[in-house]
């Protein structure tokens, strides 16, 4: 087994593959071999040693994929540097608590009970993340599966499964060839069960891309490129507004259906004047448009809200975001602890909306994500669920900069189409947006930090996946294929103790 030096070496390494797997670098196959050497460093009966060794391993991999939110807090939230280091350090250190419990569960039931770690890791690995995408508001950013979001073929598969399952695969397939190198074995009925699956999860994704999808229904996403230290500057509100009714006059004057991204009228709309003009902008068209801004109730209570003008210039309808940014759009648990607020960059000015349903329009039922919400698969599900036809995310990366936070926010969206079988329009302030088909193919895209408008077409659809109608079984399943080895491995030795 691997000396203790060698052994941190090898989480390094660990580490960075899982950085280079994942967007914007995206080498996919890297993430098949990226858990390997982990694996390869688990010492026998050195619990706490291997615990380490994937908090080693966590903490390199996601301080590689996280260290965006310096940015966002410092350069556009006001945070201070250091103040805005110790928010990205603690996250790190939260999520790679994750991956220390991995290598700890794994080297511990081979361990004390004898199960080999190919028939644990991957069912643990896929508990952990599950348990990471809803604990303390949920953070499921960078999932292992994520990594494949330019790999449709094998993609496909997540509308039966959903997205835990990919990770399922890849994680199998490192204990494979961590097992055929550390005991010059190849499990061969479990390999070839993986195998097998792996197979046919491909030959099913090729079939359902050979599926001809149609748009009809035309739209055009604006972009309109504002930075975020102007976006909610007074003096720059008639300028932004001029940006956006231009952009939409110019070139989505033929489009059934315009997108604005997420606060693009930085104020609070239907209370200022400014409201008027925007609703001029559809009634002068014909078409509809999709706006993000802020709303306020008769409570005095602020709302990150979508509104759909209609083609004479009524509110078709609105959608106010119900899961919010923790210290982004609100301070968790600020009544108890005050001095939270200085970490938050919105100070907890927002309020949660009351649910996600879609909103009914003669264009169809737009089932609307704001922000991050697209990255809790569930919430996608909801929204599907009650009725949404085609779904929109509106979304403000600007608050990124040019890092790579952009790029794999963009990825999720990718698996919440295949996964739902919805065609998904994305308006981003600065990128990326895009025309997303059900099959997970980019019709027309975006770049960042470019003032642009994207014309494309989608069509309504109904149907709903296994995924959609079951949501996360698959971890149940998962659940159950670890407590199968476990439980028979705990019968036998304590028929050998009677």
């Amino acid at each position: 087994m691997p000396a203790k030096k060698l052994a941190y070496s090898l989480s390094l390494a660990s580490g960075l593959l899982l950085i280079v797997c994942q967007p914007p670098l995206s080498f996919f196959f890297v993430a098949y071999i990226a858990l390997v050497p982990l694996l390869f460093s688990l010492e026998a009966n050195e619990g706490r040693r291997n615990f380490l060794v994937g908090f080693v391993a966590g903490i390199v991999c996601y301080t590689g994929l996280v260290y965006w939110v310096v940015v966002a807090m410092n350069t556009y939230g006001g945070i201070s540097i250091p103040l805005s280091i110790l928010t990205l350090f603690l996250l790190v250190l939260y999520m790679a608590v994750y991956v220390g419990c991995f290598t700890w569960s794994v080297s511990f039931l081979r361990d004390r009970l004898g199960v080999p770690f190919y028939l644990t890791a991957p069912p643990i690995w896929v508990i952990l993340e599950y348990i990471r995408g809803f604990l303390l508001s949920g953070f499921p950013w960078s999932l292992l599966a994520h990594s494949q979001f330019n790999f449709l073929p094998l993609l496909q598969v997540i509308s039966i499964t959903g997205t835990y399952f990919l990770s399922f695969l890849i994680v199998a397939a490192n204990c494979i060839i961590c097992e055929a190198i550390a005991r010059r074995h190849f499990p061969l009925v479990y390999g070839t069960i993986i195998v097998v699956i792996f197979a046919v999860s491909l030959a099913f994704g090729v079939v359902r891309l050979r599926e001809p999808i149609q748009g009809t229904i035309s739209t055009s996403i604006v972009q309109g490129n504002i930075r975020q230290d102007l976006k909610f500057d007074e003096v720059y509100k008639n300028s932004i507004i001029q940006t956006y009714a231009d952009l939409t006059l110019k070139r989505g004057r033929s489009a059934d259906l315009v997108i604005w991204p997420e606060t693009a009228m930085p104020f609070v709309f239907l209370a200022d004047h400014a409201s008027a003009d925007i609703r001029k902008i559809p009634a002068a068209m014909g078409n509809h448009l999709l706006i993000g801004t802020i709303s306020r109730d008769g409570q005095r209570k602020y709302y990150n809200t979508a509104y759909i003008i209609g083609r004479q210039g009524e509110i078709a309808g609105k959608y106010s975001k119900k899961h919010l940014v923790p210290f982004g759009e609100y301070t968790p648990l600020a009544s108890y602890f005050p001095f939270l607020e200085n970490i938050s960059v919105a100070a907890g000015d927002f309020f949660s909306g009351p649910s996600h349903d879609p909103i009914v329009t003669t264009v169809g039922r737009v089932g609307v994500l704001i922000c991050y919400e697209g990255i809790f698969p569930y919430i996608t599900n909801e929204t599907v669920r009650a009725g949404a036809e085609v779904l929109v995310n509106i979304t403000n990366d600007a608050w990124f900069g040019p890092t790579s936070a952009p790029y794999q926010h963009f990825a999720f969206y990718i698996f919440r189409a295949i996964e739902t079988d919805r065609y998904l329009l994305r308006a981003a302030n600065t990128g990326i947006s895009a025309v997303i088909d059900p099959r997970g193919r980019t019709v027309a895209r975006s770049g960042i930090f470019k003032e642009d408008v994207i014309n494309g077409k989608f069509s309504l659809r109904q149907s709903e996946t296994v995924y959609v109608k079951y949501g996360d079984y698959f971890v149940v399943f998962a659940l159950l294929l670890l407590a199968a080895p476990v439980a028979t491995k705990l019968f036998f030795s304590l028929h050998k103790i009677v």
